[in-house]
């Protein structure tokens, strides 16, 4: 029977410095080596959150809140954080209720048009007492949405349309029109709708202030037939610019063209960007009305 020689080595060299000795290893690895095995997990502050921690895959240092990872498993976090945003003035004051500290500043920005709350700023303690700064990183920011009726009037605000583009726009919006009355409006519309394909001539100013239009049809029937379109020089609004702010009244001045026979039409609003400011206002005071807390003109850090 021929001997069985055992195949299997041993070795005393534990397993990482068996690996390293069965690959070709450089002087550069050795170094590198040497500088891991030297970082050990170290405490940074007297808290000891902060370490040192070697990650092995890459070899470098990193500094690892233990805190964060803990936090995970608590059944509630530390302290409040988060950003959150609400889109009206009842539900920002509703958050500054629930979740509003001592220390909680307001920062109403008129550019963005975002009311923002940081509710744990810093405190106008002395700097010497611990709890005098504060992380900054609890917050809720309203930022006010325009609503549907401005955003219609708005664009097309300047633009001169065909009739029935103008007249669908004035049957939509009806309900926003308070001068002259919507009906009266809707019968203006409905002109529009019925003068399409005429001819328009010439325009005068009347003595009350609206502008005749004439026009002729050009339907073979009716050739030479004239007639004549009233509209006033202008109109208002009232109108919410932001959901859930309060109602401006909006003035807006017609405008036309005639060009070979065509009519295009339109308005000019007044001011619009003045009525989005005070609009922005109205929110900005509601806000100053219903919570504690100073609101400061600006923005956040």
């Amino acid at each position: 029977m021929s001997d069985v020689r055992n195949t299997e080595h041993t070795t005393d060299l534990e397993p990482q410095e068996f690996l390293a000795a069965a690959s070709p290893r450089s002087e550069a690895d050795a170094v590198a080596d040497v500088a891991r095995q030297a970082v050990e997990p170290q405490a940074l502050d007297i808290a000891q959150r902060l370490h040192v921690l070697q990650v092995p895959a890459g070899g470098s240092a990193v500094v690892v809140d233990v805190e964060d990872y803990l936090d995970i498993y608590r059944d509630r976090p530390r302290r409040k954080k988060g950003k959150y945003d609400v889109h009206d003035a009842a539900s920002l004051l509703a958050y500054l209720d629930k979740h509003g500290e001592e220390e909680t500043e307001v920062w109403a920005d008129l550019d963005s048009r975002t009311i923002t709350a940081v509710l744990n700023a810093h405190t106008d303690r002395p700097l010497t007492e611990a709890d005098a700064a504060g992380h900054g990183d609890h917050r809720v920011k309203l930022t006010v949405k325009l609503t549907d009726a401005w955003k219609r009037w708005a664009e097309h605000d300047g633009k001169l349309l065909e009739q029935s583009k103008f007249a669908e726009l004035i049957e939509d919006g009806a309900a926003d029109i308070v001068r002259p009355s919507g009906a009266d409006m809707l019968e203006v519309a409905q002109t529009f709708q019925a003068t399409i394909g005429v001819d328009f001539k010439s325009s005068r100013l009347l003595d009350s202030g609206e502008r005749q239009l004439v026009y002729a049809e050009s339907v073979e029937a009716r050739a030479g037939r004239t007639g004549t379109v009233e509209i006033p020089k202008d109109f208002d609004l009232a109108i919410k610019p932001f959901e859930g702010g309060d109602t401006f009244r909006v003035l807006a001045r017609f405008r036309y063209r005639i060009s070979e026979g065509t009519l295009r039409i339109g308005y000019r609003l007044d001011r619009p960007a003045d009525v989005l400011r005070d609009a922005f206002g109205s929110v900005v005071e509601q806000v100053r009305e219903g919570c504690p807390h100073p609101v400061l003109l600006g923005a956040s850090a």
